[in-house]
């Protein structure tokens, strides 16, 4: 846990400066998160007709995705839906190596789903250690991410706000199936062949890619259904295969459905039950995790919880709604990664307890994972390759997978959907397991609840040229939780043919379940607004208030020290200033202090523990503030009252009223943000 040192209050002082030209940093993020959004302008040269398929055309990077960098390319890759279907341009960004001199074989990078993405992240490829001597290829599959067309835009938000609502499961049911198949009728009134979305289909725009840039052989890298990409292109394009990293695997033959989904999840819940026991903190304080669980799902069927939602463009209403539904589906996507894996007891305890204000950041962390999928892809693919799988219906469940399936409803539309989604399945050879001898890695992921380590061991047994790494404390998408296994990964592809040397694996930390923490819904906002420069208005208006709190400092100082002046101010005004000033200067050491705790605890990137407050340990931070208020309130009073007796000298006042003026301020964004909310303990 972060423990909080003196030397950080000297290291608070030197981001002041950073604050104070904030303000121009801030004018970029927004640029860059108004360009995240693809610029109609500069793709209006862009279109079908432009190329033919199999070609690609070259887009700016900023205009795609909403980010330059100087070893990114973008373009579009232009394919057909089908031979009766639309023309599409799937989003392409290569990843030049680092070194300039690079001649190894590169990498193409399938992101999951289906419906996932992939372009948007590239830069995050530009530092990994498979991108030192190798490019990286990526590309959003058709139907997904900005891939154009996107069809059915408002059906992820509508799905969150049918998420949001007090509905019982059976009525959530029938909203989600009429959101889908409003989705469906507005892709065939488009012209669009849904027939036209499968492996297949991406198997084939991979070749396209692989030939558009002039590349002989390369390297696959497949995570989660990623993989069932890969696999599926080794067993048809072997000769183009050098190398496959296949991480969380999705086999070919593995079925889909809830039956399937439920039976994972309940395997994961079981070993998140076991980590917890093992582990003293998490034991002490979460007994008796797994009862509180299944407790908090009955009486969360029997009355939702209504939860405060600030952020009324994620749910216009203002309120989510948890019902048993919806908690468990939100327990289902913290358990993919290790991060969000560490704060799922609390959680639990958190909802068990029925703190309301207390899950408001969960719930602003999670809400908007329903609108990363792609429906369109999900389906289509889904519906034609999974739904006719041996063993999708699953007629063992015990009593525990019995209550499970019962609360996790999301993929019960599939059932009713899919004969009308895309009525023509894809050949059942599809489904065969796929054996070959080309090198490949196979990881898998102990808290995996979608793809259970036996499924990548089922994968793993038909390569004879194939290496098994298993991680504990890690959960879905191994490679990106630990530097250990990207260093793996990175050597794999150096030598494939030779043993890798994972000995790093068995000295991963476990998982470090969170037990204790100072609650406070302002630390969240502030840490997307300030570290991932999400909200220009907020950095603009921190960093106005830090410059007129300087100048005005300054100005009073010198106004007060000045000879010129004739005689000395009144013990009023200087009250009022020395009070104004260190008000000021509490609330940019907060600031700072905050922002050296948040990258600390490395929730800038993944803000789970935010979500509730900060680490204990930084809970004096949190009173700062109302410190602050304290003194600028005593301030504002004793320059009123020396304004109204008229002072010895007046003239410092107005440098004290800029002072206080950066201070209000300041403390009013602190107000906004929600600092000065009280949650319970």
């Amino acid at each position: 846990m972060l423990i909080i040192r003196t030397r950080l209050i000297a290291a608070a002082m030197v981001l002041l400066a950073a604050f104070i030209v904030m303000g121009a940093g801030s004018l970029d993020a927004a640029r860059a998160q108004s360009a995240a959004q693809p610029d109609d302008a500069a793709l209006d040269t862009v279109t079908v007709d432009d190329a033919a398929p199999g070609f690609l055309t070259t887009v700016p990077c900023d205009a795609l995705a909403g980010f330059t960098h100087e070893r990114i390319s973008c373009s579009y890759l232009h394919v057909r839906e089908s031979d009766r279907g639309r023309q599409l341009m799937l989003a392409v960004a290569v990843v030049r190596a680092r070194q300039a001199d690079a001649v190894a074989s590169p990498v193409v990078f399938l992101h999951g789903g289906p419906g996932g993405q992939i372009v948007r992240a590239a830069r995050h490829f530009a530092t990994m250690p498979i991108n030192a001597t190798r490019d990286v290829i990526l590309f959003d599959q058709r139907g997904s991410g900005l891939s154009e067309p996107q069809d059915c835009q408002d059906a992820s938000q509508a799905f969150l706000e049918m998420l949001a609502a007090d509905l019982p499961a059976s009525n959530s049911v029938q909203v989600q199936a009429a959101i889908e198949q409003r989705c469906h009728d507005e892709m065939i009134n488009a012209g669009a062949d849904l027939n036209g979305y499968g492996t297949a289909e991406t198997v084939g725009d991979m070749d396209r890619l692989r030939r558009a840039l002039g590349i002989e052989e390369w390297n696959l890298f497949g995570v989660s259904y990623g993989s069932t990409v890969a696999l599926d292109y080794i067993r048809t394009h072997p000769e183009h295969t050098r190398a496959a990293v296949l991480d969380s695997v999705y086999p070919t033959s593995a079925p889909g459905g809830g039956d399937t989904a439920t039976r994972n999840f309940v395997r994961a819940l079981q070993q998140l039950y076991a980590d917890c026991r093992r582990d003293d903190a998490c034991r002490q304080a979460y007994p008796g995790l797994e009862t509180s669980f299944l407790a908090t799902l009955i009486a969360l069927e029997r009355e939702p919880l209504a939860i405060p939602v600030a952020d009324r463009s994620l749910v216009p209403s203002g309120v989510f709604h948890l019902n048993a539904h919806d908690f468990a589906s939100i327990i289902h996507q913290m358990m993919y990664a290790r991060e969000t894996i560490s704060i799922v007891p609390m959680t639990i305890d958190r909802a068990a307890r029925r703190d309301a204000q207390g899950l408001t950041g969960i719930v602003s962390v999670l809400a908007p994972l329903a609108t990363r999928i792609d429906l369109p892809a999900l389906l289509s693919v889904d519906c034609r390759e999974r739904m006719l799988t041996r063993g999708r219906t699953i007629r063992d469940f015990d009593r525990l997978e019995r209550f499970m399936r019962r609360h996790l409803t999301l993929f019960d539309t599939q059932d009713e959907l899919c004969a009308d989604w895309a009525p023509d399945f894809a050949d059942p050879a599809f489904n065969e397991p796929v054996s070959s001898p080309v090198p490949a890695i196979f990881y898998s992921g102990a808290n995996d609840p979608i793809t259970p380590p036996s499924a990548t061991r089922e994968a793993f047994r038909l390569f004879p040229n194939g290496q098994y790494v298993h991680v504990l404390h890690t959960g879905h998408g191994v490679d990106r939780s630990h530097a250990c296994i990207r260093d793996v990964t990175a050597a794999f592809l150096d030598d494939p043919t030779a043993l890798v040397q994972d000995a790093c694996v068995g000295s991963i930390a476990p998982i470090p379940f969170v037990t204790a923490v100072a609650p406070s819904s302002g630390v969240l906002p502030f840490a997307t607004g300030i570290l991932q420069l999400q909200m220009p208005f907020l950095i603009v208006s921190l960093a106005a208030g830090v410059l007129l709190a300087v100048i005005g400092g300054l100005w009073t100082l010198t106004s007060v020290l000045r000879s010129g002046y004739g005689r000395s101010p009144s013990s009023l005004t200087i009250g009022s200033a020395v009070s104004a000033g260190a008000g000021a200067l509490v609330l940019i050491m907060f600031a700072g202090l905050l922002t050296l705790v948040v990258a600390d605890t490395g929730a800038s990137l993944t803000p789970t523990l935010l979500a509730f407050g900060v680490p204990e340990e930084a809970e004096i931070l949190l009173s700062l503030p109302w410190a602050a208020l304290a003194v600028t309130v005593l301030s504002l009073g004793l320059l009123i009252a020396a304004a109204a007796r008229g002072g010895a000298n007046t003239r410092p006042h107005t440098p004290i009223a800029v002072l206080l003026t950066g201070g209000i301020l300041m403390l009013a964004v602190l107000w906004w943000l929600g600092f000065f909310a009280r949650l319970p303990a």
